[in-house]
């Protein structure tokens, strides 16, 4: 677990399903994300049960943001290759706004820098979604390029 001033990320476990379910298989949410499907809870609970392969083999790995011991969103870490990979990032509408978001993007970017050799964090954003540009920027990503409709940002170490 790694653990922050307001917030912490864990690992994703069984009890987190019902959270899962409801954030993967909202398809409001799904121009944000690679997929765009609903996910049956089988498919949800393999996904838990094999979610803690470690990122070296895996090539991405799903946090939980943890808020006094209830899920509020997950960050992840994707496409880990060559000491870089990619950041998303989400949270359940009632606890945005109120910087966990942040604090989870400071917390992921010291793991990833201090153990896991990450040397360069990057980020795709919609450029619709104003939010999600105001947040990378004000955590210190730097914006690159623009490129169909979507930001791209990088974070170094």
């Amino acid at each position: 677990m790694l653990v922050g001033k307001n917030i912490s990320l864990r690992n994703l476990n069984k009890s987190d399903l019902h959270f899962l379910e409801k954030i993967e298989n909202d398809s409001s949410l799904w121009k944000f994300g690679s997929e765009r499907k609903k996910f049956t809870t089988q498919e949800l609970l393999s996904y838990i049960s094999n979610s803690n392969i470690s990122i070296f083999e895996a090539k991405q790995y799903r946090f939980v943001i943890d808020y006094n011991g209830f899920p509020i969103g997950f960050v992840d870490l994707f496409d880990y290759s060559n000491n870089e990979a990619s950041v998303g990032i989400i949270i359940d509408d009632k606890y945005q706004s109120r910087g966990f978001a942040k604090e989870a993007l400071s917390i992921l970017s010291i793991h990833c820098f201090n153990h896991l050799d990450i040397i360069q964090l990057n980020s795709c954003v919609d450029v619709m979604n104003h939010k999600s540009n105001k947040l990378f920027v004000s955590s210190g990503y730097k914006f690159v390029r623009k490129d169909n409709n979507h930001n791209f940002y990088i974070f170094v170490r």
